[in-house]
């Protein structure tokens, strides 16, 4: 089972856009070690796509149980593999899928626990299992709890509200099911970008669906991702309301952070 074959030009945001909608249509989970910790300040361009390909590539070798190497000590690599977080990043999950799927979350359950914002500290050179549901699509979601329960993994689902051209939605209720066992996030009403949050749809997009999934799941979203995958911005409207409401972390294309 191969997942690293991904392109190596470009470095923009056009670039890295290109390549994780590229990923993401393939119809499978998208492997990538998750940031932990801050970068230093030595690191160049830390969160571009450089080194996102990085992180997807060693991701994918770890999933796929390929040798990692020696890396040089305070080298990215290094640094994601003193306590490697795995994130498995899917969207629409088609029934043509399902078994590949199924075959990485094994795969990934094998490789150790997972991710829980209430589990003991991660010790170093244990690998934990960030695996990720977005945009709240039912058949998806139905499936993907079921095979988690299955598997021992404790799944995170982001589900937006609002998406008329794309398929069935949660509902409250299919929500509520499923925080009995995995954790609900928040990622807006109508899937948009931090960038695009203003005073005018802040309550819509940000509040309404942090309030609706705290009244679906019985306590108020602890992590939540923006379209995009953008990373944390306090000088940003969204961002400031989200931790404003108490959401403690964020999901990013190069990080778990806290809040």
């Amino acid at each position: 089972m191969q997942h690293g074959d991904i392109s190596r030009t470009g470095e923009g945001p056009a670039a890295l856009r290109d390549l994780i909608l590229a990923q993401t249509h393939r119809g499978a989970g998208v492997p990538v070690l998750l940031r932990t910790a801050a970068a230093g300040p030595e690191e160049v361009r830390p969160y571009g796509a450089t080194a996102y390909r990085v992180q997807v590539d060693l991701a994918s070798r770890l999933l796929d149980g390929d040798d990692l190497g020696e890396h040089e000590p305070g080298s990215l690599e290094a640094t994601l593999l003193e306590r490697p977080l795995l994130a498995l990043n899917f969207h629409r999950i088609r029934g043509r899928n399902q078994g590949v799927v199924r075959e990485q979350l094994a795969r990934a359950a094998e490789l150790g626990r997972s991710f829980d914002l209430d589990g003991p500290e991660q010790a170093p050179g244990e690998v934990r299992v960030l695996v990720g549901f977005y945009d709240g699509f039912a058949r998806t979601a139905d499936f993907a709890a079921g095979l988690c329960v299955e598997l021992g993994l404790r799944g995170v689902f982001f589900p937006i509200f609002h998406a008329p051209t794309s398929g069935r939605l949660l509902t409250d209720a299919q929500l509520g099911e499923i925080g009995r066992t995995h954790e609900v996030g928040w990622h807006t009403t109508s899937h948009v970008a931090a960038a695009e949050v203003d005073d005018a749809n802040l309550e819509h997009e940000v509040v309404e669906p942090f309030r609706r999934v705290e009244r679906a799941v019985g306590r108020p979203p602890r992590i939540g991702a923006w379209r995009g995958g953008t990373r944390f911005d306090p000088d940003q409207l969204g961002n400031r309301a989200v931790a404003g409401l108490g959401l403690t972390h964020l999901v990013s294309n190069w990080s778990v952070e806290r809040v």
